[in-house]
């Protein structure tokens, strides 16, 4: 058993990547303008690119962004591995150029190898908080991603374990990110850059490679 639980967590630290994709700069939103279209590719664990769509709700409280994430890894074998996210974010405080946001999102993500063909849900929250302006802003930003359950269908390790058994496993891992992102907008195009370090829940965990960065191309419509 400690050898199935070593092998999840294994697995799982390959599966947990946030991207940052559906970003938004709450400033330069026009009512004309409700679609956001974007472009990604970065470092997390893996080297992955992307594509990622929201849809902007104006209302007399705040603006909501709803919206959905499709992440693949760069590889011979790409549609082995997957992430999907769908995505909910608002701005819930601002008072001149500074922002508060966050924004819930529910994970879906596929994992193949030789030794086992993994689904794995998870739930994470974002908090950004800085500077924004109508052209350019800078903010902070944390992450926490918390794994739900994964189903592990085993193959090739059967050959060394026949007790493993295939299902659904409930574990408790998660990750905590930390960092900052620049933006630049002009006319309907957005630019983002994200750089930050990886934490393990319990902040003594941590990954071996602890960075992780990320390019994004946005298009309003």
């Amino acid at each position: 058993m400690k050898r199935l639980k070593l092998f999840i967590a294994v697995l799982f630290s390959v599966l947990v990547n946030s991207t940052w994709a559906q970003d938004v700069n709450w400033r330069a939103l026009t009512d004309n303008k409700k679609h956001l279209a974007s472009l990604y590719f970065g470092a997390d664990y893996s080297s992955y690119f992307g594509a990622s769509y929201g849809y902007l709700l104006k209302n007399k409280v705040t603006p909501v962004v709803l919206g959905g994430e499709f992440t693949l890894p760069f590889g011979k074998q790409i549609i082995d591995d997957w992430k999907g996210k769908l995505t909910i974010q608002a701005e819930v405080w601002h008072n001149d150029h500074f922002s508060f946001t966050i924004k819930p999102s529910f994970v879906v993500r596929r994992y193949e190898s030789p030794l086992a063909l993994l689904y794995n849900t998870a739930a994470d929250l974002s908090v950004n908080f800085g500077y924004l302006k109508p052209n350019w802003g800078l903010l902070a930003i944390t992450c926490y991603d918390k794994n739900i359950s994964t189903y592990i269908k085993n193959e090739k390790l059967k050959e060394y374990y026949p007790e493993i058994r295939d299902g659904w496993y409930g574990t408790s891992g998660g990750t905590f990110k930390f960092g900052l992102r620049g933006q630049y907008t002009f006319k309907s195009w957005s630019a983002f850059l994200t750089i930050g370090k990886h934490f393990g829940e319990n902040f003594k965990d941590n990954p071996t490679l602890p960075f992780f960065a990320e390019i994004s191309i946005q298009k309003r419509f």
